[in-house]
């Protein structure tokens, strides 16, 4: 993700944390530290970060769970909203995904059952502040949050786990796509009230309920991608018609084509057959730091993605996402048979609704 650096492993997975998480502890500190003092300043960031680390082991249950059923989790981001884990793939199966899903809540509150064993029951749970003012409040809070954070994260409303359930509930009777259809627009129902309420008596519910009705809107429309790319395969998506260059091309040769042409991704073609692929990204960041008379081989795509042409185009679109490519080449009995771009991806639905369009006309 974008504005996130890494800090290391967990489980073989990446942690990364998002800038605007930094944004929001300074914010917090100096906020607590103009109205109550250093010692109150530093107590409410360290709350702030237990809390976070709740959220990572929360979210590296997900993830284990979802290792568990084959899908490799990538990476955990933290945000100042919470965690979010990616997944190469979540699991079709309604089963698995309510597994996954409930296994996030279900660790909130095994850490607050820990925390209430190990403190025992003088501890006072509470509703949590900005600066708990001594190591019981700490405590208590912290158990309390996380009781909070296990029944809202229970919403039935993407992309909370509610929602998930919901949907993998929904699933056991109906197609997926009207599943998640279903479920989205019930979490959206929700979103709307929490900022119809916010609005009027808290700002934060009123962004929380922002934040969930976009959420739903885009896991929805990312299912219907997926099944609509599910219909289709590569060697129907893919461009045929294409120029290629050689190893030895300049670069001033490549922008030359891609100036001049509607071509923004070039299969770069050696003795032995494809051997890279220069790509829009490539050729516009290797004007300044290579110039102009570099050779096409020393800023191609070396670690290229190959495709076959009777491979599912979510298949290819997943490649192209997890890779972070631009662009595959398609082959067929190890021969080049085309290209596929995410922009070929969009033109090829654009020009198929288009025709759509015209069928129903006529």
């Amino acid at each position: 993700m974008k504005w996130s650096i890494s800090v290391g492993r967990l489980f073989g997975i990446q942690l990364r944390i998002h800038l605007t998480f930094f944004l929001l502890l300074a914010f917090i500190f100096a906020s607590v530290f103009a109205q109550h003092g250093l010692n109150a300043a530093i107590m409410s960031a360290l709350f702030i970060c237990a809390i976070f680390a709740c959220v990572i082991i929360h979210e590296v249950g997900h993830s284990l769970i979802a290792r568990r059923f084959g899908k490799e989790p990538k990476s955990i981001t933290l945000l100042p909203i919470g965690g979010m884990v990616e997944v190469e793939e979540m699991p079709r199966k309604p089963a698995q995904e309510i597994a996954i899903a409930l296994v996030g809540p279900f660790i909130n509150l095994v850490i607050a059952g820990i925390l209430y064993l190990l403190t025992g029951p003088d501890v006072k749970v509470g509703l949590p502040t900005l600066y708990p003012d001594s190591g019981a409040a700490f405590i208590g809070q912290l158990i309390g949050i996380n009781i909070m954070l296990a029944a809202f994260n229970l919403l039935p409303a993407f992309p909370m786990d509610g929602g998930r359930v919901l949907r993998g509930l929904l699933a056991m009777k109906l197609n997926y796509v009207r599943a998640t259809k279903l479920a989205a627009g019930f979490g959206q129902t929700i979103a709307a009230f929490f900022v119809f309420f916010g609005l009027f008596n808290n700002w934060w519910l009123a962004i929380i309920g922002i934040f969930l009705y976009l959420g739903a809107g885009a896991e929805s429309r990312q299912v219907v991608l997926q099944s609509l790319l599910a219909e289709v395969g590569a060697g129907e998506a893919m461009t045929t018609e294409y120029i290629s260059l050689r190893p030895g091309d300049s670069l001033a040769a490549a922008i030359e084509h891609f100036h001049h042409g509607c071509q923004q991704d070039f299969p770069v073609i050696g003795d032995s057959g494809v051997v890279g692929i220069l790509t829009r990204d490539r050729i516009l960041a290797s004007i300044h730091t290579k110039g102009l008379d570099a050779r096409v081989d020393e800023v191609m795509d070396k670690n290229f993605a190959v495709v076959e042409a009777n491979m599912g185009l979510d298949q290819v679109y997943r490649i192209l996402r997890s890779g972070n490519k631009t662009a595959v080449v398609v082959m067929d009995g190890g021969r080049l048979k085309g290209i596929i771009s995410m922009d070929g991806i969009s033109r090829y639905f654009m020009v198929k609704a288009a025709l759509k369009g015209t069928d129903v006309a006529g």
